[in-house]
């Protein structure tokens, strides 16, 4: 038992590992094609620390053409947002208009939450609260979505893809898959969220009782595909309540866009 305590407080939480997938999309314009798509999700993030530093070296290797968040960037109790902001900016220098978030329960709950918008575009960083907007390359664009955290209830789908057009390539940010029942009919290609941390403490019977959702509990981690949608669950980067992580690695996630 002092093994596994010592593992999950300070081993596993450390090794952040870069999952890689390929997803084909339909009607993919043709330079978009083979486009890497950086999914990076609740940081947790108190201050510009180890963990932090760590992704700045993965994305620097990885060298992606977007970055994605998908919420819990910082932790409700985080108070040190100028030191977090260093961190969105040296995130974001080589990404000015390349990279795009979404807030998660913890902005939300954040005594701050009034100042983050402020915080984050003077960093770079867009942060997409139920609207969308198109993303270019060269003449193609396809449709980027941004949803309210829907844990709390903030999101407003019929209002993101309101200005949308039907036939487009989409892809969808919100921060929980409690998303995913919500935009069926809505020919969405991929939806990317976070927030169940993997369950954390990955262990069976305690995973279920512990993972942070109220209903469609099967969504903890990795990809689905229901309905021509598909949705990946990223495991994020930090923890939240206890600063811990037992079979559920801390990840970020390289996807790459593929034709159908």
């Amino acid at each position: 038992m002092i093994l596994v305590g010592f593992w999950g407080f300070f081993i596993e939480p450390r090794m952040i590992k870069v999952e890689k997938i390929s997803l084909g999309i339909e009607n993919l314009p043709s330079s978009f094609k083979n486009v890497k798509i950086l999914q990076l999700s609740d940081f947790h993030s108190k201050n510009f620390g180890e963990k932090e530093r760590k992704v700045l070296k993965l994305a620097a290797e990885l060298k992606p053409d977007f970055i994605f968040i998908t919420g819990d960037i910082v932790d409700w109790t985080t108070q040190d947002l100028e030191s977090c902001r260093e961190f969105w900016k040296e995130l974001s220098k080589d990404y000015r208009g390349r990279i795009f978030g979404v807030y998660g329960n913890h902005e939300h709950r954040n005594k701050n939450f009034g100042n983050l918008s402020g915080f984050f575009e003077e960093s770079g960083i867009e942060i997409l609260i139920n609207e969308s907007k198109e993303i270019e390359r060269g003449e193609d664009f396809i449709y980027l979505v941004g949803v309210d955290d829907p844990h709390m209830n903030y999101d407003d789908v019929q209002k993101a893809l309101e200005n949308v057009k039907d036939d487009a390539p989409k892809i969808l940010l919100a921060h929980s898959p409690e998303i995913f029942g919500k935009i069926k009919g809505e020919n969405i290609n991929l939806v990317l969220v976070g927030h169940t941390h993997g369950c954390q403490i990955n262990i069976p019977v305690l995973c279920d009782l512990i993972l942070p959702l109220k209903y469609d509990k099967q969504y903890k981690d990795g990809l689905f595909l229901e309905n021509s949608t598909y949705m990946y669950i990223n495991r994020g980067i930090g923890e939240t309540f206890l600063p811990i992580r037992f079979n559920s690695f801390p990840e970020i996630t390289l996807i790459k866009l593929i034709s159908k």
